[in-house]
């Protein structure tokens, strides 16, 4: 029955955060890998993935507690790069990523709630999709926090997507995942079936903006190519009107709200009782320092440092903050989304191209100097907007290097000095776009996703891992 079989004899590795009968499901959290925790249902992505004959048959690694860019903790220790052994798959969706790139299973289901899906995919060289958030049922997933509680979730919400080879195969899962079954499994969801007609080229000229900086983390030669390169084929192409915006915020005030109200409660508190005693791996090590930071000595060492570390420092609060200032959080969130909404509306913009990321697959255990960099990704999930990102590129020689010279005055600091050492030979490395659309258009960001694919016809496969001991 094809209008039952999307998925039919398709191998999937699952995320350890959804529950699959029979698996542990951990989170990357030790107290969740006992055995009495082990899930006794599908969750319903699992149940729809089934009933469409996909075969879901293995786990990815993922981070503790879900929340860095790379893959590792104290259960399965640390998962590596296939396309260089000395670096992350990025997380925390990596070992899902990194699945797919060796070519083991051409399926992955993600989440993402900062970008965790759309990393591991650049890091990678695959294909990721966060589709807007509400889609697809999260029932039967788990929260790496006490009791599965999780109240910042209902403002900045885990999103369920795949990882793919293709933009056809995460079509196809979109596919499966949004029929009618999913409406009856849980009746939170909207009723909105996957739209063949928006996903079909259509005749009408789309509006794409783009942009090569976010203002906040500047690209690496390499990443802004990538954007150059897909713009000049895209204004090549008939049906396409190209045109670079004008930014209606900027990464300085995105990424430094996403860290305020993600640490709002204030000394990582929810990460560490989710954890039952355990403790936070040393990758947590300078966000950890940053939020026990006694009140007081906050301006003093904000003013010590750079303008981007001394940013994150004033942006969090030893013991949290106030259900006041939180609302003021809250009220800029909104309008944050309000410019992004009149920025489409305004230029009748179909879409926004932008660089997936400032820099390839980082040195395994770098992340902690580089939090900085993922502004890109954390964008989408501060609009609730669907992305997705394709891979188009590689690091060529030539563009090993992270020159001070290239970059603005208030970026020259110690993230831009990790930047450098991340670009050090890195030749080779994927390197991807990204397509962000308003809510709902899931549909016409995979089409233009696959018109990407399709012009730049990327076929490089990583190596590396085949020459592991």
């Amino acid at each position: 029955n094809s209008a039952a079989s999307h998925l039919f004899g398709v191998p999937v590795s699952v995320k350890d955060c959804i529950g699959l009968a029979g698996a542990l499901m951990t989170g990357g959290l030790a107290c969740r890998a006992e055995e009495k925790r082990r899930s006794e249902y599908d969750s319903v992505v699992v149940r729809l993935v089934k009933r469409h004959g996909g075969l879901p048959m293995v786990r990815g690694n993922v981070s503790q507690c879900m929340m860095l860019p790379e893959a590792e903790n104290n259960i399965f220790g640390r998962t590596v790069n296939p396309w260089d052994i000395r670096r992350t798959p990025g997380g925390s969706s990596g070992g899902e990523a990194a699945l797919v790139a060796m070519r083991c299973v051409p399926l992955a289901i993600g989440t993402d709630v900062g970008g965790s899906v759309r990393i591991p995919a650049a890091f990678n060289g695959v294909c990721g999709f966060k589709p807007t958030p509400g889609r697809i049922s999260k029932r039967g997933c788990m929260v790496p926090r006490v009791n599965d509680r999780h109240g910042p979730g209902m403002i900045i919400p885990s999103v369920i997507g795949p990882i793919a080879k293709s933009v056809e195969d995460c079509a196809q899962f979109m596919r499966a995942v949004l029929s009618e079954e999913n409406f009856k499994f849980d009746v939170e969801v909207p009723p909105f079936p996957f739209n063949e007609d928006r996903f079909a080229r259509s005749k009408k000229p789309k509006k794409i903006g783009y942009f090569v900086s976010d203002g906040w983390f500047e690209p690496c030669k390499a990443a802004k190519r990538a954007v150059t390169e897909v713009v000049d084929l895209l204004r090549q192409k008939d049906g396409y009107i190209i045109e670079e915006i004008k930014f209606p915020t900027d990464g300085w005030e995105t990424y430094n709200l996403y860290l305020k109200l993600s640490s709002a409660e204030g000394n990582m508190r929810g990460f560490t009782e989710g954890l039952e005693g355990e403790e936070l791996l040393d990758l947590y090590s300078p966000l950890k320092q940053a939020a026990n930071l006694p009140n007081c000595l906050r301006p003093i060492v904000a003013a010590l440092i750079d303008d981007r570390r001394g940013g994150l420092v004033r942006s969090v609060r030893n013991g949290g903050i106030t259900s006041y200032a939180y609302w003021q959080l809250l009220a800029d969130l909104t309008d944050v989304r309000k410019a992004w909404a009149k920025l489409m509306e305004k230029n009748c913009y179909d879409a926004i191209l932008h660089p997936s990321l400032p820099l390839p697959a980082l040195y395994c255990g770098t992340s902690k100097d580089l939090t900085a960099a993922f502004s890109y990704t954390m964008l989408a999930n501060l609009l609730l907007w669907p992305e997705g990102c394709v891979p188009v590129s590689t690091v060529r020689n030539d563009e090993q290097t992270y020159p001070a010279s290239d970059i603005p005055a208030n970026q020259r600091d110690a993230f831009a000095e990790n930047a450098a050492k991340t670009m050090e030979d890195s030749a080779g490395l994927p390197i991807s776009v990204s397509v962000l659309c308003p809510p709902y258009r899931d549909e016409e960001c995979l089409q233009i996703m696959q018109e990407i694919e399709e012009l730049v016809n990327f076929e490089e496969k990583p190596t590396a891992y085949l020459r592991m001991e």
